[in-house]
């Protein structure tokens, strides 16, 4: 049941990209972010991707995360979601027909879908109405394994540029924000120490650069007051 529901979501992917842009009406923003434990001084930077656009991420050290937005149709409510420390991309007589899946590297892959659930029964006013349901939307999330021909990862996803073993779970959610990626609280632990948290991270940071040329910069919708941070690149 589940290989089925997955093959005629994919389905229906392809036919909403051939309909016609005005098919879908107006667009709305999904918000997205990425919490890391209070123990960090500061947040290490990640690069996201999402249908051939490089996506600008805002850092707040102080709340320890990090947050983005993905202009979107507001119809859409199924999404893909990869985390992984690295990508490669296809190419052919000079054209990036799609991207992949770097040989053995670490991912999770995640299919999400908004749905309306019944909201949890509150103490009803004496003038509403009994059989008036509350609802509200909440993410139904998936983990599988990416098994496509040439490891391609389908166009429109919502490509996370990190080790997935440093993500703990995503949750939350609604019809307006993205699940909630939480990273691990004992990643210090796991790493051995922030410096050697940034180093990685910087190392994969630097990695997306030859994979930013294929890819457009999103302009921000809306952005918060930005901080200052130095990447270093590690001599060979």
């Amino acid at each position: 049941m589940l290989i089925k529901t997955i093959i005629f979501s994919f389905l229906g992917l392809i036919g909403l990209a051939n309909l016609p842009m005005h098919a879908f009406g107006e667009k709305s923003l999904f918000f997205g972010s990425i919490f890391f434990p209070s123990t960090l001084e500061m947040v290490p930077s990640i690069r996201v991707y999402y249908a051939g656009r490089k996506i600008v991420c805002e850092t707040d050290d102080c709340g320890k995360k990090i947050t983005f937005s993905i202009p979107e149709h507001k119809q859409r409510t199924f999404f893909f979601m990869l985390i992984t420390p690295e990508i490669e991309f296809c190419s052919h007589e000079n054209t990036v027909p799609f991207l992949k899946l770097k040989k053995s590297a670490p991912y999770k892959f995640f299919v999400m879908e908004l749905i309306q659930v019944e909201a949890p029964k509150k103490k009803k006013k004496p003038w509403s109405n009994p059989f008036e349901k509350n609802m509200e939307y909440t993410w139904s999330i998936r983990q599988l394994d990416l098994q496509l021909p040439d490891s391609r990862i389908p166009d429109e996803t919502v490509i996370v540029q990190y080790h997935p073993d440093y993500v703990q779970a995503l949750e939350g959610g609604n019809n307006i924000e993205f699940p909630k990626i939480i990273i691990k609280p004992d990643i210090l632990k796991l790493v051995g120490s922030e410096a050697k948290l940034h180093e990685l991270s910087n190392r994969w940071f630097l990695a997306a650069l030859n994979t930013d040329t294929i890819h457009e910069t999103a302009p921000a919708e809306i952005r918060i007051t930005p901080q200052s941070k130095t990447i270093l690149a590690m001599a060979a």
